[in-house]
């Protein structure tokens, strides 16, 4: 008599979770993409499942639930599969923010789920390599074959919320509540149109199913760290220190940047 043929176990996506302490298999910016459709469709209450899956993260299989683990852990979702899917008052506040709100919003995101606030309190404010935050990482339980790709989702949003920048190889933190805006104005940077500052929304990858990845990010300086898309702008004060020896020129750009950024009236 044959023998019946076992089924082949289904194989995990790329991606999927292999045990361990869970973190957002997502980036921080493809999550607020997500975030956006997700408040419009959940507009009048929370939405099935299957809505879901299919009308915001466009995949109704295992790379689809990835998906909403994600937003969940950043924050930015709510429910079940029983009473349905909604976004939360934190995704339903940044996509109504003004943009001075909505940077400190993301940053709440981004510091959400609890291995990226582990990790950013135990490393800020401090200029450190990726083998670095591998080492926090795998010391936090999550699973050697997933960690590298924790280090990418931390380090992108780190950067995309403003809370690191890269130096070289390594990734610089910064306390939250810091802002790369403060340092264009103290640097008396001329930036004539700052709408040009902000890049247009990376196109999404609704292909094969996998999960889209960021290519790497070039530190081209304080310009380029704001090209992202919808990049929010802190509220900041600043303070100008003016006497007999402060370089007109660079004293006149200063006032025109806080003109522009509705700082100065």
């Amino acid at each position: 008599m044959a023998e019946t043929a076992k089924p082949e176990k289904k194989k995990i996506p790329g991606g999927g979770r292999k045990g361990g302490t869970r973190f957002p298999q997502i980036n921080l910016q493809k999550a607020l993409e997500y975030a956006k459709r997700l408040v419009s469709k959940t507009h009048n209450g929370p939405q099935s499942e299957q809505t879901i899956l299919v009308g915001v993260f466009n995949n109704k299989g295992a790379v689809g639930k990835i998906r909403v683990s994600a937003l969940k852990q950043y924050g930015l979702m709510e429910g079940d599969t029983v009473g349905g899917y909604v976004s939360s008052q934190l995704a339903r506040e940044i996509v109504g923010a003004v943009p001075e709100e909505r940077f400190v919003l993301a940053q709440k995101a981004f510091l959400t789920p609890k291995l990226f606030k582990q990790i950013y309190d135990t490393l800020q404010p401090d200029t450190i390599s990726r083998a670095r935050i591998r080492q926090v990482v795998i010391t936090a339980n999550v699973h050697p074959d997933s960690a590298d790709k924790c280090v990418m989702c931390f380090v992108d949003g780190a950067i995309y919320s403003g809370l690191g920048s890269l130096e070289g190889d390594n990734i610089a933190l910064i306390s939250a509540g810091s802002d790369v805006l403060t340092a264009l104005i103290e640097n008396g940077e001329d930036v004539e149109h700052p709408e040009e500052l902000v890049g247009e929304t990376r196109q999404e990858d609704e292909g094969k199913g996998a999960e889209p990845t960021l290519p790497p990010v070039s530190d081209g300086g304080l310009r380029q760290r704001l090209k992202n898309t919808e990049r929010p702008v802190a509220d900041v004060r600043v303070n100008l220190a003016v006497d007999s020896s402060s370089d007109p020129d660079k004293l006149e750009k200063q006032l025109k940047l806080l003109k522009q950024y509705g700082l100065l009236r």
